[in-house]
């Protein structure tokens, strides 16, 4: 399921640079808003995409992915924006079947800029017109947002979506049951130590309806004392766990969930490496454990403090989660491997990823004779392949 990562409060969206060679992450200082961002350097061949061959003035002069959510290794939910002729803004919507990319039409508003699918049948994007759309397969249908900054969105079910709404001490989970949304003000609340010190959660992913997990960062003491939270949604409420840390200061800013498997990245001071270094932990439900598997990354960034290592991950599995950040890595169940993209060549990005079973789809936009269009890869389990999509307009 899901990570893009995207959304407000203390989540970052991540937007990944894709060209010829490897460019060095943006780090920026302590606290769990410093993410990295970077794409890896191509491996393998360009594929080639057909030139559009729409009319020069029917063309959009711009059309970009901004989010996808997948289920399944046929079927994802890909969401932007596109501007046509006229300037005019729209809202962008396509579906892939594993064969081919189809544009869904009219879908409300300018822009969607996230979107979580727990099934062919029900997605929630974020943005349009009232804040929130949901899509049953047929139309589109509006619905109110939450109040406040809102980041991301995974759903687990129909009747269960969480976002993380950063308007409420420093950010806290909120739930949609299917009719309204409820805010988690008590029961996900990372700030309870000293005041003025970083705290709250900073993305949350659901891998069914009876398995969530937020996670983020909290101060404990005013040495200080920063440690990653972590709080698991079992179908009813809330209960707190405690993710790997691996130094200190240390703060998780994204996870990504698929069944009873999570997966959650973020990074930390090491004393021995003198500066940040790369955290990951796995979540297994039926345990209720974490498993350090942080990926060994070297020195991230120097001095006292953290900076992450990646913000976008998805898992389509135990066995399969896609990172993006200093380098494309790919989780296989046992240990972390290098996993990078296909150029797309100057002008294109790739900025967020959906997996689901052994396949993993990463989307953004690529630059074609100086025309901005969407980009779509696949990933098969061992590389990645450039798909053509579809010009909206």
């Amino acid at each position: 399921m899901r990570r893009s990562a995207t959304g407000a409060g203390l989540m970052v969206s991540v937007l990944l640079t894709v060209g010829l060679s490897a460019a060095g992450p943006a780090l920026g200082a302590i606290g769990p808003a410093s993410a990295g961002t970077m794409h890896a350097s191509a491996r393998g061949a360009l594929a080639t995409v057909a030139s559009p061959t729409q009319p020069a003035a029917a063309r959009p002069i711009r059309a970009s992915f901004s989010a996808v959510s997948c289920k399944g290794t046929s079927w994802c939910l890909a969401v932007g924006s596109y501007t046509d002729r006229s300037h005019v803004k729209h809202a962008l919507a396509q579906v892939w079947n594993g064969q081919k990319w189809r544009t869904l039409k009219n879908p409300p508003g300018r822009s969607l800029t996230d979107v979580s699918c727990s099934a062919a049948w029900f997605c929630m994007a974020a943005g349009g017109p009232t804040g929130m759309e949901t899509w049953n397969g047929r139309v589109w249908r509006g619905i109110k947002g939450p109040a406040g900054r809102v980041g991301g969105v995974s759903c687990g079910s129909r009747s269960l979506c969480m976002v993380i709404n950063g308007r409420v001490n420093g950010g806290v989970a909120e739930s949609w049951n299917g009719r309204k949304w409820r805010t988690w003000t008590q029961n996900t609340d990372a700030c309870g130590g000293p005041p003025g010190f970083p705290c709250g959660l900073a993305d949350v992913s659901c891998g069914s309806a009876s398995n969530c997990v937020a996670v983020g960062t909290r101060t404990v003491s005013q040495e200080p004392v920063q440690n990653t939270i972590g709080f698991v949604w079992d179908g009813i409420g809330w209960g707190g766990t405690s993710p790997p840390n691996d130094g200190n200061p240390a703060a998780l800013n994204a996870i990504s969930c698929a069944g009873t498997f999570c997966m959650t990245v973020g990074g930390a001071f090491s004393e021995v490496q003198d500066g940040g270094i790369a955290v990951a932990g796995a979540w297994n439900a039926r345990t209720q454990s974490w498993q350090d598997v942080s990926p060994s990354l070297g020195t991230l960034c120097s001095g006292f403090g953290y900076c992450f290592w990646t913000g976008v991950i998805s898992c389509g599995s135990a066995t399969n989660c896609m990172t993006f950040g200093r380098s494309n890595l790919a989780w296989n169940g046992t240990a972390w491997v290098p996993a990078p993209s296909v150029s797309a060549g100057r002008g294109s990005s790739l900025g967020t990823v959906s997996c689901a079973g052994s396949s993993c789809m990463a989307v953004g936009f690529r630059t074609v004779a100086g025309a901005v269009r969407p980009l779509a890869e696949l990933w098969n389990g061992t590389t990645w392949k450039i798909l053509r999509t579809p010009v909206p307009g």
